[in-house]
């Protein structure tokens, strides 16, 4: 077998065997490299140094010794050593929050990471993550300069978690016609879970990574730290602990320079950089090994996602702070210089060079003095994490500029820029008493969570551009009244529904609504309910089950197009008549000839769902400055030609 030198921090070879392998030999190619210590030869007693940084760029050792191989305790075939720390600043922080990933020697041969601590711990004993178990996460057909990014979904991980809407069929729509209804809030964990997550063992506790925010108020990030968690993310306490990435544009922007690069050695700190600019977070942990442009880190996963890609940066860390639970580091990220490709449950892997995708975004809040504030910043492509980012920048931005506290009023206007064109359209008025900026946030989240989550091949997202303006004044209206132009109608005829809108001063307008009924329609009488977004999107979750996602992009576009908004009224046509549905698409008021047709076939039977209700159509107004409630509902008498 024929070696070559690679730098390790230690000068060692190492085997090119192990690296291009696929996962089943990682461990057989760890054992047989004379750079690696291998788990065969593991036993309690071995002494070792960890090598880290606790502040600036100066390397310190640390001591290790070797309790014991705990069989399976992370997972099932993940097994784990064991080891108490001494020496240097180990003595007063114990294992620090970042620490995850740095690199554990016995006789000069690489054992692992320290991947694990345990909090309230009298004294700093750790787990380390096996070398094998890291070197596996690496794709089968990694190679130098070759393509690092596997055949993974990118879904991977708790999304349903964090889901922030789902897809229905349009009802009375083409085939394949779907909408995108938003949940009135992001699925987050309850007061049990939360509870569970803190009464969780020591052990499920440390393998959250550090995160530090700048650019957000620390009250916010408390709020929002249940949902973090969830992610696999610790909110450090202060908030505001790291400063800004060496950035003013997109992580593509430039290539990184030699100095940065060589800053990327075992032991060293690098922050994974979810968002930049005037709104930062990064998350850090440490580099375990590196070959070549290849690196390995933390010892664990992130979001155990496989396939990923976020830019990370080398850390210059300011100061290592001693803590009661986990000690954390302070640092200051430099400029990006590669990309974490792989997050899997050993740890991550990333690729000095391949500079990730970031979204730019512009938010422009204009507040009611009249002023306007504008703030721009990237944001990884990284599903999960992103569309909640989004959402909390969103907040931010909006506190810092309008009052937190009583009625307000949240106009938004904007668009997600895809390449090729197509943008998914944002247009709504929120109000609320304790500020509508997190509605306003949770109503981009939601689409752009559905883009990154869609893993379509041909998705490139080119911008996000947000206007907010805000009245510190309550703009609710109320469906005060609604009547149709005729109650008597024929089948394919067109006629106006008038509604009658009241707000908060007690001033009223009136709107109209042009409802045109399907020439198809078998009923002696109709039901129409006019209402709000929300009222429409009710009626139709009752009537219609959930759909799967659009199969291609444009599709998808079009389903998040037709999400309802509240600054407008809709009018849903109901028939009391049966409709069937099969393989996705609706036959609402099918002839007695279709059904007959489709229910004498056993197999089609048992593929159609029955209603006794079908939404033969819907329609809507103009938006207003307004954001609208309410429902009424109206009946129609259908009348043949003859008649």
């Amino acid at each position: 077998m024929r070696l070559r030198q690679v730098s390790t921090g230690l000068g060692l070879s190492i085997c090119m065997l192990c690296l291009l392998a696929p996962s089943p030999r990682a461990t057989l190619c760890a054992q047989e490299s004379p750079s690696f210590f291998p788990m065969s030869q593991v036993h309690a007693g071995l002494k070792g140094v960890g090598k880290t940084i606790f502040q600036g760029d100066q390397m310190t050792e640390f001591q290790v010794e070797v309790l014991g191989i705990l069989r399976g305790v992370l997972a099932p075939k993940h097994d784990a050593i064991l080891v108490k720390l001494s020496g240097g600043r180990v003595e007063q922080t114990g294992v620090v929050a970042g620490m995850s990933g740095s690199p554990v020697y016995i006789d000069g041969k690489l054992l692992g990471a320290v991947a694990v601590s345990f909090p309230f711990s009298k004294e700093p004993y750790g787990l380390v993550t096996p070398i094998e178990d890291m070197l596996s996460v690496a794709p089968a057909n990694s190679t130098a300069g070759g393509n690092d990014k596997a055949e993974s979904s990118a879904n991977g991980g708790s999304m349903a978690d964090l889901a922030f809407g789902h897809f229905v069929q349009v009802a009375g729509g083409g085939a394949g016609e779907l909408r995108f209804v938003p949940d009135d809030s992001p699925s987050r964990p309850s007061a049990a879970q939360t509870a569970g997550d803190d009464a969780q063992s020591a052990l499920a506790a440390a393998l959250r990574l550090p995160v530090h925010f700048s650019g957000f108020d620390e009250k916010l990030i408390e709020q929002y730290a249940p949902q973090f968690r969830a992610l696999g993310l610790e909110p450090l306490a202060g908030g505001a602990l790291t400063g800004a990435p060496s950035m003013s544009a997109p992580a593509t922007a430039a290539a990184p320079s030699a100095v940065d690069i060589a800053k990327v050695q075992p032991g060293q700190m690098i922050s994974m950089l979810f968002m930049s600019g005037d709104f930062n977070l990064a998350a850090d942990c440490t580099v375990t090994l590196r070959e070549g442009d290849r690196v390995y880190a933390c010892g664990h996963q992130v979001f155990q996602l496989g396939q990923t890609d976020i830019p990370f940066a080398p850390a210059h860390v300011l100061a290592t702070i001693p803590a009661l639970t986990v000690s954390f580091k302070v640092d200051d990220p430099g400029t990006p210089v590669g990309s974490i490709h792989q997050d899997r449950f050993g740890a991550i892997y990333g690729k000095i060079g391949d500079m990730a995708p970031t979204i730019p975004v512009r938010v422009s809040v204009k507040s009611d003095l009249g002023s306007t504030e504008t703030y721009r910043f990237s944001l990884a492509q990284a599903p999960l994490i992103s569309p909640l980012l989004l959402q909390l920048a969103l907040v931010s931005a909006e506190g810092a500029t309008e009052r937190g506290l009583g009625p307000s009023t949240l106009a938004l206007k904007g668009n997600i820029r895809l390449a090729g064109g197509e943008a998914v359209n944002l247009d709504d008025v929120l109000v609320s008493d304790s500020g509508p900026a997190n509605a306003a946030g949770l109503m981009v989240a939601a689409p752009l969570n559905a883009l990154l989550t869609s893993d379509f091949p041909d998705l490139h997202i080119e911008g996000i551009d947000l206007d907010m303006s805000v009245q510190n004044q309550d703009r609710a209206a109320t469906l005060d009244a609604a009547w149709a132009s005729k109650s008597e109608v024929r089948p394919g005829e067109s006629i106006d529904v008038m509604t009658v809108v009241r707000t908060p001063a007690g001033e009223s307008f009136t709107q109209r609504i042009p409802v045109k009924i399907p020439e198809n329609v078998n009923s002696k009488t109709l039901m129409l309910v006019v209402g709000s977004g929300a009222a429409a999107d009710a009626i139709e979750g009752r009537l219609t089950p959930l759909a799967s996602p659009p199969h291609d992009l444009h599709r998808m576009v079009g389903a998040l197009n037709k999400a309802r908004r509240n600054n407008r009224m809709y009018a849903v046509l109901l028939a009391p008549e049966s409709s069937f549905r099969l393989a996705g698409d609706e036959f609402p008021s099918p002839p007695p000839s279709l059904l007959q047709t489709f229910l004498s076939d056993t197999a089609g039977a048992s593929r159609v769902t029955m209603s006794s209700t079908s939404v033969v159509g819907e329609f809507e107004t103009d938006p207003v400055p307004y954001t609208v409630t309410g429902q009424q509902m109206l009946q129609l008498k259908v009348i043949s030609v003859g008649e």
